[in-house]
């Protein structure tokens, strides 16, 4: 049972039949083996969603709609994650499906929305600044309206009915746990996914299914800080920035949904974080080699965070913490590639010896 059926009460699906998903949701809520300082850190599995990442929720809620709606065809924007996802559930719905994507999409996301069937195509200097982007988003938008159909975004700006899929996360992290987490840590690039979790949490408190509310902690790249510091600064808002970070999914420069996730932070107790990309590699191999858990860079920010903060004391090391994993090692492999080759160990016949064993 995915979430459509499972939290349909929670959803804005009044009226929607079409509620053949993909069983996504119920994802794996995993205690650290080794990574936790104390013993309170959880990893909350969002890779294991069926196309690999967070936004089956999304896709699975906004094309139910579309589909109810009688939408034939759409048009969609997409670092990577989305795209997948709304190929894989429009293909669902027999409903047509074309992505526009920035210049920057690795080849195994675009490989995994054309093998859903989805007509891709990669937009020149699209993602690379706001500049280069708004004329090309602005004349998307015309073309939505102009062929009477939707443009779809996975943000609360663009798509809020579609985003409130992502609200789910919460419910689950609840219901696995027990109880309510001291903190939670999510990765931060638009700003709708740290924003979808909060409203979630506040739909448990409003409907007295929770008594207390967790903190919600913002963690940034470096290079993409549109909230960190912000909030730092008690501005009102997020700030645009010009984007160099290397982490794919993260590099969104402007404020999409980041002054809702800033507002969610700050209302919440929460705190933000700001961490390199080394620190994110450096998270991302941990969390392989010492949890046996493989994400995309994107997927392993969340820790980066939590370890950094558990570093500088800010927040305790027995308060009880859960990272949102976004999306899986396996959908930035191919970049990975290189790297991996030059560090496998090349031998012949005569080198498979005992010696390879006893080291």
């Amino acid at each position: 049972m995915g979430i459509l059926e499972k939290y349909k009460e929670f959803l804005p699906l009044d009226g929607v039949t079409a509620l053949d998903d993909l069983g996504e949701g119920n994802t794996p809520l995993v205690r650290s083996a080794s990574m936790g300082k104390g013993t309170g850190l959880f990893f909350k599995m969002e890779q294991l969603n069926p196309t690999g990442s967070f936004k089956d929720r999304f896709a699975a809620v906004e094309t139910a709609l579309m589909k109810q709606k009688g939408i034939k065809t759409f048009i969609a924007t997409s670092s990577g994650n989305t795209g997948s996802a709304l190929a894989a559930y429009s293909a669902r719905h027999g409903i047509r499906c074309l992505l526009f994507v920035n210049e920057i999409t690795p080849a195994n996301k675009l490989n995994q929305m054309l093998v859903y069937g989805a007509e891709v195509f990669r937009v020149k200097d699209f993602g690379v600044t706001n500049e280069l982007s708004a004329p090309i988003f602005n004349r998307l938008s015309e073309l939505a309206q102009e062929c009477n159909t939707r443009l779809v975004i996975s943000a609360y700006k663009y798509s809020p009915d579609g985003m409130e899929g992502v609200k789910t996360i919460a419910y689950e992290m609840v219901e696995q746990l027990g109880a309510v987490p001291d903190h939670v840590f999510v990765p931060v690039g638009g700003g709708g996914l740290l924003s979808g979790i909060w409203r979630g949490f506040l739909d448990l408190k409003n409907r007295k299914l929770i008594d207390s509310l967790p903190r919600m902690n913002a963690v940034q790249p470096e290079l993409n800080d549109t909230i960190v510091t912000p909030l730092a600064e008690n501005a009102a808002n997020a700030r645009d920035v010009k984007t160099t970070t290397a982490i794919s999914g993260l590099a969104v420069q402007v404020d999409i949904d980041a002054s809702l996730a800033l507002r969610s932070v700050r209302e919440s107790g929460g705190i933000g974080c700001l961490v390199s990309d080394e620190e994110v590699f450096h998270a991302q191999e941990a969390l392989s080699q010492r949890e046996g858990i493989y994400v995309e860079p994107a997927g392993a920010v969340s820790t980066a965070g939590y370890l950094k903060s558990i570093s500088t004391g800010a927040i305790g090391q027995n308060e009880t913490a859960i990272c949102i994993l976004t999306g899986h090692g396996l959908k930035t492999a191919f970049a990975e590639a290189g790297t991996s080759e030059r560090r496998v160990k090349v031998i012949d016949l005569g080198m498979i010896r005992r010696e390879l064993i006893e080291q």
